[in-house]
């Protein structure tokens, strides 16, 4: 039982940290789809920024821990992590899809979708192949 409670907090720093990049990631995201539209973009833009990806936010939040987004097992290399990433962004796109369509009233044309789609999934599988790379070379 201690082990596993030892373990548990020698991922949480490595979870955290997975956890605030994908909220940035999430973020530089809103903010290219943002400026590519004419919109408020940059660092004085930041809370418009925030609700834009706000419903892609809570979309991962919902959906990548069930699928082992932050188990250090499935995220350990960065193969693993390129699996586990690309898997919980398929989910985590459909149920933020669904928030954003509350939040605005409607559904979007799907043209956004696959560009929202694909767009975040580069994003979200370059930086969290890179954290895997960067903290598999350390250890």
């Amino acid at each position: 039982m201690h082990a596993a409670v030892e373990g548990g907090r020698a991922g949480s720093g490595r979870t955290v940290a997975l956890l605030g990049g994908d909220v940035v990631a999430l973020m530089v995201f809103a903010a290219i789809g943002r400026a590519s539209h004419g919109e408020a973009a940059g660092l004085g833009a930041i809370g418009e920024v925030a609700q834009t990806a706000s419903p892609f936010i809570i979309g991962w939040l919902i959906t990548s821990p069930w699928l082992g987004a932050f188990r250090p097992d499935s995220t350990a290399t960065p193969v693993k992590m390129l699996r586990t990433t690309a898997l919980s962004w398929c989910a985590a796109v459909v149920a933020g899809s669904l928030v954003r369509a509350l939040f605005i009233g409607r559904f979007s044309p799907i043209s956004f979708y696959v560009v929202t789609f694909t767009t975040a999934l580069l994003i979200m599988c370059g930086w969290r192949t890179a954290f895997a790379w960067l903290t598999r070379s350390r250890s």
